[in-house]
């Protein structure tokens, strides 16, 4: 059994884009991208315009090989980067834009709030500042 005791190199290392450091990956959940149009999934997925009509016509597909994930840099803290499993094996990364969010999966849509949440947590949670401002009250009188 070679390499039974070595997965360091397994070890998949990923590389901000904006400095060139060693990204930590944090252990968030993977938020798979899914295409809907015929011409989104021939360029993405690499195949024929015949193969991504059918894939098309389907619904949406999800790919495997295309993710959200949440990473820490150590010059611009915590990073979301889209992650792309290439042919060879190898791991590109770039941030992730607003269109990447909006075809991804187990995400909530940002514009519409959560109806389990009531009006007044929605309300606070959109304060410029979290602090509630308290009358003044001198204690020294």
């Amino acid at each position: 059994m070679p390499n039974k005791r070595s997965r360091s190199k397994q070890k998949k290392y990923f590389f901000c884009n904006l400095c060139g450091c060693e990204l930590s990956r944090l252990g968030s959940p993977k938020h798979f991208l899914y295409y809907t149009e015929a011409v989104d999934i021939k360029r993405h997925l690499g195949v024929s315009l015949k193969i991504a009509n059918i894939l098309a016509a389907e619904g949406a597909f999800v790919t495997k090989n295309a993710w959200i994930e949440e990473f820490f840099c150590e010059t611009h803290g915590c990073l979301w980067m889209v992650v792309t499993r290439r042919e060879e094996g190898l791991f590109a990364t770039i941030p992730a834009n607003r269109g990447d969010w909006s075809r991804s999966t187990k995400t909530t849509n940002p514009n519409q709030p959560n109806p389990s949440v009531s009006e007044y947590t929605y309300r606070m949670s959109r304060r410029m500042n979290g602090k509630f401002l308290a009358p003044y009250v001198d204690r020294n009188l």
